[in-house]
């Protein structure tokens, strides 16, 4: 099974549905970056990130 990132959050799941913010989710999506910490990391204030996870840098319908 694939790997999915959301169209909206970009948090990649196995889900066909975001477990975040309901959104579709597709396998069409390149980079990776693993949050721990939002609320001390620089890069997840950058990118709107709230809640710890892996998110996917681009994500394509």
């Amino acid at each position: 099974m694939a790997e999915k990132a959301c169209l909206k959050c970009n948090l990649i799941t196995f889900e066909d549905q975001c477990p975040l913010c309901n959104s579709k989710t597709t396998t069409n999506w390149t980079g990776l970056i693993v949050i721990l910490d939002p609320d001390n990391s620089k890069l997840a204030q950058e990118l709107n990130i709230e809640v710890p996870g892996r998110y996917a840098l681009k994500v394509r319908e």
